[in-house]
């Protein structure tokens, strides 16, 4: 009697057994789910948007414009990646990308508020060669694409011509880049009302010329 007792509490124990091991086997696809990676095209597509943000955040950084609150949200980016928090993770990575876009434009304009104004218009020079004329010279596309504003030329040169009739070869003539219009009216004026002129001899409305300009 007494084994046969003992027969049926083992045989209990035993189908208690043998349920857990099944519940527990029943468990394991679902434990499994919950640690299952995450899928790898998300990850690639979070990496290509933190991949653009640190490329635009180190261009800022090489111009000295970068904004740490661009590289913090990069890490966070990460971070929620690693822990497959696509979404959050995406308009993290996405925002980082805007801030390190608007330093870049705010260094920018303000780099441009600094530059200095453009320089004037640099000197132009010429040298004589046999046969040219202060009148074909100031016609020319190095003078001033105007033959009457030829005295323009002569006035800038006048210590090394003595008659602007008569100009020789090898001789540097500086042409001003940029007269100003009083100058010009004047110039052409001058070629306009010189009047008569003898080759070899400084006229004396030439001198007045230079006299008054």
């Amino acid at each position: 009697m007494k084994m046969a007792v003992l027969y049926k509490h083992l045989g209990v124990a035993a189908l208690a057994l043998g349920m857990a091991v099944g519940c527990a086997t029943t468990q394991q696809p679902e434990a499994a789910e919950e640690s299952e990676a995450c899928p790898e095209d998300l990850i690639a597509e979070v990496d290509e948007a933190l991949g653009t943000a640190e490329s635009r955040n180190r261009e800022a950084r090489e111009m000295g414009a970068e904004w740490r609150e661009a590289q913090n949200m990069i890490r966070e980016a990460e971070a929620a990646r690693d822990e497959c928090d696509i979404g959050t993770a995406l308009g993290i990575a996405h925002e980082a990308t805007a801030v390190a876009d608007e330093a870049i434009a705010d260094h920018r304009s303000q780099q441009a508020q600094t530059e200095p104004m453009d320089s004037e218009p640099e000197d132009r020079s010429y040298t004589v060669s046999r046969g040219d004329t202060l009148w074909g010279i100031s016609a020319s596309s190095v003078g001033y694409e105007d033959p009457y504003q030829w005295p323009l030329i002569y006035r800038e040169n006048s210590g090394q011509i003595d008659d602007p009739d008569l100009i020789f070869p090898g001789q540097d003539l500086t042409i001003e880049a940029d007269p100003s219009s009083a100058d010009v009216e004047a110039a052409v004026e001058h070629a306009k009302t010189r009047g008569s002129w003898a080759v070899g001899e400084m006229e004396e409305s030439d001198q007045e010329y230079l006299n008054a300009n």
